[in-house]
């Protein structure tokens, strides 16, 4: 006999079934007994109370950006159980940047107990496979910082860090619709540009544990500024470059003081043509930029973050439309081109990544 949580009557007490020939369930092994009765008592396996195995398989999750930072915890299936955010100070240094994450840490780890690793997504140039830092643009002091080492010594945790587009591209492979096949590259277009490369099934990486940088790659021998270069990618195709983008097409509408890109992105949408020139300049760049990725690393999906989020379909079928004229026919064919399906979460879903393995399982190594 089997003692389940009744459903039936709506008892609340366990309800002792013992006549399976009511059912026709003799004959039936046990193994398959349990799943059979479901179906005729039409509940889900789900109702019965188990012990729940959440507490086993959670992760810790920081942030680390320039302007804001984020402490989190979820689980292996990218669900975030608590958040904390903060701004960034960045000119206070690493260590009390630090210490500001050491603190959130104790406090969500006091809440939910079972944390098994710690994933930290933040802004290259930095070793991945060693987890050190070596001077992001956007956070002063962070030079040859080992912040693994730093943060595995602090936490008692196994500590994986990983470059921010990185994070994000592994996110969406593990977890973005429609899923990619092994190929998947992710694309960053916020405070600057950048990409993500899912290569086979692994995070690409290049020498030294280094993360290609396309956003410093010339785009045009003429254009604005970004990152100390004339014409860069980044320069064209970042969200924070929109305005310099807008001063340099339009200077004399704009050079004294032009719109920052979310007022850029409403001008457009109310009509205005020089906005829209700027925001349609922008697509294109970086239609032409996937176009390029396309032709050279032949993913199966490639996946717009940042400006995809903010400017909406007219941007994504600006992007979509370069590409496909630019690209290589028998390779564009083969690429699924898409917004972030994880919208706003991706983010804080990159952190909880970076500690998985593609079978989505706790990294060993």
């Amino acid at each position: 006999m089997l003692v389940i949580p009744s459903v039936v009557e709506g008892s609340g007490k366990g309800v002792v079934l013992g006549a399976w020939a009511h059912w026709s369930l003799t004959g039936h092994s046990p193994r398959n007994l349990v799943t059979t009765l479901f179906k005729k008592l039409n509940f889900s396996p789900q109702t019965l109370s188990t012990p729940s195995t959440m507490s086993d398989s959670l992760i810790l999750g920081f942030d680390i950006g320039g302007t804001k930072c984020a402490a989190l915890v979820g689980d292996i299936h990218g669900t975030v159980l608590a958040r904390r955010e903060w701004p960034s100070i960045a000119t206070r240094g690493p260590q009390a940047m630090l210490a500001d994450f050491l603190a959130a840490a104790e406090a969500l780890r006091d809440a939910h107990p079972g944390v098994k690793a710690c994933g930290v997504s933040i802004g290259g140039p930095l070793d991945a496979n060693e987890g050190v830092i070596y001077s992001p643009p956007n956070l002063p002091g962070w030079d040859a910082i080992p912040l693994k080492q730093q943060l595995q010594n602090t936490l008692g945790l196994p500590v994986f860090v990983e470059h921010d587009a990185a994070a994000c591209a592994w996110a969406e492979y593990l977890w973005g619709q429609p899923r990619s096949t092994g190929n998947l590259i992710y694309i960053t277009s916020g405070t600057g540009f950048g990409a993500g490369y899912i290569l086979q099934g692994q995070i690409y990486r290049g020498a030294k544990g280094r993360s290609p940088e396309v956003g410093h790659a010339r785009f045009a021998e003429d254009g604005p500024f970004a990152y100390e270069k004339k014409g860069s990618v980044e320069a064209f195709c970042s969200g924070a470059s929109l305005s310099r983008l807008a001063a340099w097409k339009f200077p004399q509408r704009w050079s004294a003081q032009p719109p920052a890109g979310p007022e850029l992105g409403k001008l457009a949408a109310a009509g205005d043509a020089d906005a829209s020139a700027v925001i349609s300049l922008s697509a294109h760049a970086t239609g032409q930029v996937c176009a390029n990725l396309i032709d050279t690393f032949a993913p199966d999906v490639i996946v717009l973050g940042s400006l995809a989020r903010h400017l909406g379909e007219v941007w994504i079928a600006q992007v979509k439309e370069t590409c496909q004229r630019e690209a290589l026919p028998g390779l564009h064919e083969l690429c699924l081109v898409r917004a972030t399906s994880l919208d706003s979460r991706l983010q804080d879903c990159s952190t909880l990544a970076i500690a998985l393995d593609a079978s989505g399982q706790f990294r060993t190594s």
